[in-house]
Order: C-alpha cells, then structure tokens, then sequence
C-alpha cells in the first residue's frame, strides 16, 4: 500500500497519519537547529567571537538583563532548539492536512524548504534582530564586553560595539542559516514520514 492510498480521505487511520507526519515535522526541526546550532558556533570560532555569543544575546534580549554564563547559553540554546522544533511542526502542517501537498513533498521538498527558511528570515529573524537585539546592543554601545574565560585568561573577548559593526554579515549569514534549516527540516520531514508510513505491519504469530 503506497503513502497516498494510506491517506486516503475514506482511511480510518488518517488521523494517526496526520499525527505521524506532525511528528516527524518536530523531530526534523529539532535536528535541524542542531545542525544550524553547530554552524553557529563554528561562525563564532571563526569571527573570533565567544563560543555562544548569539545564545547571550538573545537571552539578554529576552531577559533585558546582561549576565554573561554558561547557564544563559544553555537557556538561549535550549530555547533555540525549541523554537525550531515548533517551526518543524508549523512546516508540517499543510503536508500533513493536504494529501496532495504531501506526495508533492517528494519532488519539491528542497524547493518548498529554500522557500519555507527564507520566510523565517523575514518573519522572524530580521523582526527579532531589527525590533529587540539591536537596540539592546545599541544601548550597551561601549559599556559592555563578552568574553569566554579560562584558567590560564580570557581567550575571547568582544565589545557590544564591535557586535554591532558586525550586523550587516550577521543578517545575510542567517539567511544562509534559514535557508539550510528550512531544507534539512522538510527533506527530514519527508524522510520520517515515509519510512514509518510506508512501513509495513508485522503479523505476529
């Protein structure tokens, strides 16, 4: 029986299908922000910037307060992974209500995940980043550093002011960053839901 005949309008398992395709949104987007996660700290290696940089700033935006820890980039990666996790299952939606969008996943997924990672760079990441981070680092301007700390010293240390020179490259990365979640993310999704709906049940004797 194929993916299609499964979820069939007259199917008496279309809501487990339905479920199951859900799931496989949030589990795909969880992987994904893992994924986009590790770019993000390699970005930072490479910028020279603190390993969790990003996660700071977007638990100070959050908080309005300015304590630089392990435990706030552990809050801010944590709700990163969150927040892509219920993106995955926002993507899933319309395969899982839409028999016809979801056998077409099979051919665009890469084309509807591209486009799906752009729309959450200008919905979500550029309000955030205009509306919240920005003035928080605007009003920091000169009074604040970041810094990662070791016993032998500091091995990274950056003022709020040299962040803000550096926004412009911040937001076209996240793009690309948006653009690769949003293709990992569907692609997985497909994946997920293929391999368990297509699965055949065992008859145990």
């Amino acid at each position: 029986m194929t993916v299609s005949e499964k979820m069939g309008p007259g199917s008496k398992s279309k809501g487990k299908n339905v479920l199951t395709i859900l799931g496989s949104g949030v589990a795909a987007g969880l992987i994904a922000s893992l994924a986009v996660s590790a770019l993000i700290l390699l970005a930072e290696r490479v910028a020279l910037l603190p390993v969790g940089t990003f996660y700071l700033m977007l638990v100070s935006a959050i908080t309005q307060t300015q304590e630089y820890s392990l435990f706030s980039i552990a809050q801010g990666l944590l709700l990163h992974l969150a927040t892509g996790s219920v993106i995955g299952l926002i993507m899933s939606i319309p395969f899982a209500v839409s028999q016809k969008a979801y056998v077409s996943l099979g051919k665009y997924a890469p084309a509807y995940g591209l486009a799906a990672g752009v729309a959450i760079w200008l919905v979500l990441f550029l309000p955030v980043t205009y509306g919240v981070m920005l003035p928080l680092l605007q009003s920091l301007d000169g009074q604040a550093e970041i810094s990662q700390r070791a016993p032998i010293g500091d091995l990274f240390r950056a003022a709020t002011s040299e962040l803000l020179t550096m926004i412009d490259r911040v937001v076209y990365m996240a793009l690309v960053f948006n653009a690769f979640y949003g293709l990992l993310a569907l692609i997985l999704t497909k994946s997920f839901a293929s391999a368990i709906l297509e699965r055949k049940p065992q008859v145990v004797l």
